[in-house]
C-alpha cells in the first residue's frame, strides 16, 4: 500500500487518518528493520555440507569399521564465532554393522596467528547402548604460509579418559600436495587397556577441484596393526 495515497474510508476522519498513518509508518519501519536483520542473520549463516568415502573409518588409531569402508555425510551451520553440526557413518563392531550418528556444537575464536575450536560432541548409536560424549579444544598455530601446528585435547567426559594429539601440517608441496600427521595418546587414562595407547598417523592430501579432494594415509599404533586408508571427500 502506498501510504501517500489514503483509502476513502480513511480520509473521511482527518485524525484517525494521521493516527492510522503513524501506525502503519512505524508497522512498516519495524518490518523493514525485521527483514534487513533476517536479510543480514542469512547472510552471516554459513551452511557447509558433504560426504566422506573412506575405505576404513580410523578413530584415534583404532578402526570402526573392521577394516571395512564407510560413507560419512554432514552438515554444519556457522554463525560468527559458533557452529553446530551433525555427522553420520556406518561403524562395524564384533561383526554387527551398526551407525553412528554424532551431533556437536562449538566455538572458533583467534588469537594472533592461532586458531581455536572450542566444543563438544555427543556420539550416538543406532543399535549400541556405548553412547558418550566428548569435550574438546584444539588449536591451530599458523607458524608460516605453509606450515601449521596443531595441539588437540579430548575429554571424555563420563569415562574419565583423555587423548592428546601433536600434528603438523606442510602445504604448497610439488603437485599441490599437502603433507601432514601427527601423534596421540590417551596418557594411560583407559582402565581396559594394560599400557598408554599411542597412535600415529602421516599421509598426502591434494584438492581435485573446488569441491573435491583426496587423502592417502598411513596409519599405526601400539594397539592396532599398520593400515593405509584412502578418502575422498566432496563438500560444498
Amino acid at each position: 500500500m502506498n501510504f501517500t495515497e489514503q483509502p476513502e474510508f480513511l480520509t473521511a476522519q482527518p485524525k484517525s487518518s494521521q493516527c492510522g498513518l503513524r501506525t502503519r509508518s512505524v508497522v512498516a519501519g519495524m518490518i523493514t528493520v525485521c527483514l534487513s536483520a533476517t536479510g543480514a542473520l542469512a547472510q552471516d549463516l554459513a551452511l557447509s555440507y558433504g560426504v566422506d568415502v573412506t575405505s576404513n573409518y580410523i578413530s584415534k588409531g583404532s578402526t570402526q569399521t573392521e577394516d571395512h569402508p564407510a560413507v560419512q555425510p554432514y552438515v554444519e551451520a556457522a554463525y560468527g564465532l559458533f557452529y553446530g553440526g551433525l555427522w553420520a557413518s556406518n561403524v562395524k563392531f564384533g561383526g554387527a554393522t551398526d551407525m553412528e550418528y554424532d551431533v556437536y556444537a562449538g566455538i572458533t575464536p583467534s588469537w594472533r596467528n592461532v586458531d581455536f575450536d572450542m566444543g563438544f560432541a555427543r556420539y550416538f548409536y543406532r543399535d549400541d547402548n556405548t553412547n558418550y560424549g566428548e569435550a574438546y579444544i584444539k588449536t591451530d598455530w599458523a607458524v608460516s604460509d605453509r606450515v601449521t601446528l596443531g595441539l588437540d585435547y579430548y575429554r571424555e567426559v563420563y569415562a574419565d579418559q583423555n587423548w592428546v594429539y601433536l600434528g603438523a601440517e606442510l602445504a604448497a608441496l610439488p603437485w599441490d600436495l599437502t603433507l601432514s600427521g601427527g601423534a596421540g595418546t590417551d596418557l594411560g587414562s583407559r582402565d581396559d587397556l594394560s599400557s598408554d595407547k599411542y597412535a600415529m598417523d602421516i599421509g598426502l592430501s591434494r584438492d581435485l577441484g573446488d569441491n573435491v579432494s583426496a587423502d592417502l594415509r598411513v596409519y599405526g599404533g601400539n594397539y592396532d596393526d599398520e593400515l593405509v586408508v584412502f578418502t575422498v571427500s566432496l563438500f560444498n
